[in-house]
């Protein structure tokens, strides 16, 4: 039986040759999710960068000497100490 042992051979070709294709489409498609998700990581990291910038602009504000000196003149009624409250250390 000769024929049947090529007709075996070519089947196992096909079969490699399918195997081989769908191989191919699976990696392709793996590559185009990884791709997408590449593409949202570099969205997410803009957006996060500008609401840091955003963030350090308003701690810049909120933590000003001249904000920080009005909020404890007038929340707290402070001042700039008196001499005598001076410690100095040798």
């Amino acid at each position: 039986m000769p024929g049947a042992h090529r007709w075996g051979r070519y089947v196992a070709l096909a079969l490699m040759g399918l195997t081989l294709a769908l191989a191919q489409v699976w990696i392709r498609l793996q590559v185009v999710a990884v791709g997408y998700a590449l593409s949202n990581t570099r969205q997410l990291v803009l957006a996060l960068e500008g609401e840091k910038q955003a963030l350090e602009v308003q701690w810049r504000a909120l933590t000003a000497p001249a904000r920080l000196a009005e909020l404890a003149a007038q929340r707290l009624k402070l001042g700039a100490p008196r001499p005598e409250q001076v410690v100095r250390v040798p």
